[in-house]
């Protein structure tokens, strides 16, 4: 009888000593998921801030302190304080621009237009009224902006987009223009570099000049110059202000 309880309780130690290996197999699930949780990205846009898209998943830039965990896991969002700062078919909700619930649903990551459109094309331009315009936003990549203006006197005129915002990479350029026919004349000056390149707040200047003639209309157009795709950019609009004497 020794003998037989001996040998139970080897084989009892015995099993014991085997529940460590099974237990062992779970081990890589966290790591599984952890992977599962990883957001896909075709390009950065895909990523919020603070993370960059890599080998086609969006993972913390490396620049700064790292961001919160998990936030390079969920989709970027356009942030806002009202309405107003959310595309049409999108309300502010919790600080960002979210659907409104209706179908089809809106891509609430692009920008609204500014309260200059539609002036995408010369035909439809807003009139310059002798004063600055205000509060120009390129809110989409490719974004025209046109303007015409009535010249009362020969001079060399002046054109200015000015206040930058956020960043906009734009061209503009000066047009001669038939307001009778609504006919496009001939580029008469542009540019698509600041006046100076030093980082400082009167470097942050597009400006172009052109001889114009009294009595006559010259068309004015400033064109986004952005890279990203065009109705997916989430970040910050960029914006600018446009005057000419």
């Amino acid at each position: 009888m020794k003998t037989v309880r001996w040998g139970v309780a080897a084989l009892v130690m015995f099993v014991v000593g085997c529940g460590p290996v099974e237990e062992s197999v779970p081990a890589e699930e966290p790591a599984v998921q952890e992977a599962g949780l990883a957001l896909a990205c075709a390009n950065s846009l895909g990523c919020r801030d603070s993370c960059y898209c890599q080998a086609g998943f969006c993972v913390p830039d490396g620049f700064g302190p790292p961001p919160p965990e998990g936030h390079c896991e969920t989709p970027p969002v356009r942030a806002c304080t009202t309405g107003s700062d959310c595309a049409s078919g999108c309300n502010c909700v919790g600080s960002v621009c979210v659907n409104d619930g209706f179908s089809p649903p809106a891509n609430c990551l692009v920008a609204p237009p500014d309260s200059y459109e539609s002036d995408n094309t010369h035909t439809s331009a807003s009139s310059y009224m002798g004063t600055p315009q205000l509060k120009h936003t390129s809110h989409r990549a490719g974004d025209a902006d046109w303007a015409l203006v009535a010249t009362p006197v020969n001079q060399v005129m002046t054109v200015e987009a000015y206040n930058l915002r956020n960043a906009p990479q734009l061209r503009v350029e000066i047009y001669a223009y038939n307001y009778a026919t609504r006919t496009l004349g001939a580029l008469l000056a542009s540019t698509q570099t600041t006046v100076c390149s030093q980082i400082t707040p009167s470097c942050f200047i597009y400006r172009t000049t052109a001889n114009v003639t009294a009595g006559s209309v010259y068309a004015v157009k400033v064109t986004d110059r952005r890279t990203v795709p065009s109705g997916s950019d989430w970040r910050p609009t960029p914006g600018y202000d446009l005057k000419m004497y």
